[in-house]
């Protein structure tokens, strides 16, 4: 811009001092013709009296006229009554190189001469004289006028462009996002009015992005925060939008494909047809469907169109909420599964109770023998009951936040001990041997004293009951990793590797002739997994046909209070 100004400013500088100039010529050109007419009339009027009053006659006028022009410096010439030249003060050979610009004639009453008229001039030689010396001294003149000029000008733009300087410096900084920026031009002019004017939009302009980041902020954080998958297109099927919560359901990363069309995006037949609405009359819609990648969800989808408050016909695009309810369809089937093996597990033995009843209503009752082998097996089934019943309480008081479990200090070791006690009659008749290693100084746990008995009773009890005659049971105890670790292992039959991943589910059984015979619930299993989430843990199994089993569990030493229970389809 500085260039610029000075290019101009010189140009009008350049510009008035040429016209100044050629004015000036042009004037003194003119004033030096004026004054050489003047010069002229006087001089004429001045011989014309002196020859009509002197005794002119055998008077040479050649000489006459050389004396007058050399007295007044002009070109002096006498005239008879015919026109013709009688006395000249130049005589040159080629009269027409002398060029007159300017003469003044007038007549002369002197009869003893023959002189009727007399003229003056002067020669262009002499203006053109006058001229290149009065042009000269106009070109210095111009040419120091224009060195100041420029000089001068310099500095002015140099210090006149400062606030354009600062301006643009400001302006800068704005636009590398430093909003706020302020110039300090305290000027009363046109400039003071632009910096007043630019430091009012700074405010307004840093107050506005101001606020337009905060808005982003809480945009960001609760579509960060939302759990459901969340998907906007514009209407060119660009993605302009998508949140953590549809990275992890699809597995892609939200960052590279900003920007790029939908399609090219999901090339996957069924995920490809989620977004078919966007092309069609639909502006509304819910769906359901099922994708198998990264894994297996199933989906509950809805596109709402997005519009503007002030433009409700204009449609920008389309809004996806994908909603993950692969959890919820799981728990569904599990409560239906439950619902079934509940009552088929009721049935069965109610069934078999009432066979045996009317049986002996029909008369089996008066033979003695049989009445009694009916009863025992009656009294077997009311157990069978009686055990589900209890096991169905105990899981629903583990879920129970709102039960009144109690929590405390308890030693493990004890616990153990005790057990071994309870199930030592049982493992004998079995010829098991009962095998405890446990470290020492291991820390107490806190947690319900109850669910962590019936935890290990349940395990150890499994491990007396699936281990043939003859076989082991070991409890072994011991800290790791800020963790207390619980292995019970058998000796027994073994787990398939097809079953294990359903094992701890409610009422599966590995092998379910060999279950009912030795008298499980298909509960227990469940009910130890349930209460090692009570106590932030994890369990383990590792096992093989014919080789045994070890349940590993690892219970945190650092948790107190662990009464937030998570379900067993959670960890799943």
């Amino acid at each position: 811009m500085k260039k610029r100004i000075f290019i101009i400013f010189s140009s009008l500088v350049l510009i008035g001092v040429i016209t100044t100039g050629i004015l000036s010529l042009s004037f003194q050109r003119m004033i030096h013709l004026k004054s050489l007419e003047d010069k002229l009339n006087s001089n004429s009027i001045l011989i014309k009296e002196l020859v009509e009053k002197e005794n002119m006659e055998n008077m040479d006028l050649n000489l006459l006229a050389k004396e007058y022009s050399k007295s007044i410096d002009v070109r002096v010439t006498f005239f008879d009554g015919k026109g013709n030249v009688v006395g000249d003060s130049t005589v040159e050979k080629k009269d027409e190189d002398v060029k007159d610009v300017l003469s003044i004639s007038i007549p002369i009453d002197n009869k003893e001469i023959n002189i009727s008229k007399l003229r003056l001039s002067v020669d262009s030689n002499n203006i053109d004289d006058l001229n290149k010396k009065f042009m000269k001294y106009l070109v210095i003149s111009i040419f120091a006028g224009l060195i100041v000029a420029f000089l001068i000008g310099l500095r002015y733009i140099e210090h006149a462009s400062d606030p354009y300087k600062e301006l643009i410096e400001a302006t800068k900084n704005i636009s590398h996002g430093n909003y706020g920026e302020k110039v300090s031009l305290q000027q009363d002019d046109e400039l003071g009015v632009l910096a007043s004017s630019f430091n009012d939009m700074s405010v307004k302009l840093d107050d506005t992005i101001k606020k337009l980041q905060e808005s982003n902020t809480k945009l960001k954080a609760t579509l960060t925060s939302v759990v459901d998958g969340l998907i906007a297109l514009d209407n060119n099927f660009n993605l302009i939008l998508f949140n953590p919560a549809a990275e992890k359901i699809f597995g892609i990363e939200g960052q590279k494909i900003m920007g790029k069309n939908i399609f090219d995006v999901f090339l996957e037949d069924k995920t490809y047809k989620i977004f078919e609405g966007l092309t069609s009359n639909e502006t509304i819609w819910e769906k359901e469907m099922e994708i198998y990648s990264p894994e297996y969800r199933v989906l509950n989808v809805y596109a709402n169109p997005i519009i503007l408050n002030n433009d409700p016909t204009r449609k920008l695009g389309m809004v996806y909420l994908f909603q993950d309810v692969t959890k919820v369809k799981k728990l569904e089937r599990v409560r239906e599964d439950f619902v079934a093996n509940v009552s088929h597990e009721l049935k069965t033995p109610l069934t078999s109770i009432k066979g045996f009843i009317e049986t002996l209503k029909d008369g089996a009752i008066e033979d003695e023998n049989v009445s009694y082998k009916f009863l025992d097996i009656i009294d077997v089934e009311v157990d069978r009951l009686n055990c589900l019943v209890d096991d169905l309480l105990l899981l629903s008081e583990i879920e129970n936040k709102n039960s009144n479990t109690v929590y405390e200090y308890f030693n493990v070791e004890e616990i153990i001990d005790n057990l071994f006690q309870v199930l030592n009659k049982i493992a004998k008749e079995k010829n098991i041997i009962l095998e405890k290693e446990i470290e020492e100084n291991i820390p107490q746990l806190y947690g319900s004293y109850n669910h962590f008995r019936q935890m290990l009773m349940n395990l150890i009890d499994n491990g007396i009951k699936y281990t043939p005659n003859g076989g082991k049971v070991k409890v072994s105890v011991f800290e790791k990793d800020e963790k207390l670790v619980i292995k019970v292992k058998d000796t027994g039959i073994g787990i398939d590797k097809k079953h294990q991943n359903r094992l701890f589910e409610r009422f599966y059984r590995a092998d379910k002739a060999r279950s009912r015979q030795v008298g499980g619930t298909g509960l227990g299993l469940a009910i130890v997994k349930h209460i090692v989430l009570m106590f932030n843990g994890k369990i383990d199994l590792q096992s093989e046909p014919n080789r045994g089993s070890i349940f590993t569990i690892e219970i945190p030493l650092d948790e107190k209070g662990l009464d937030k229970l998570v379900d067993i389809e959670d960890k799943n």
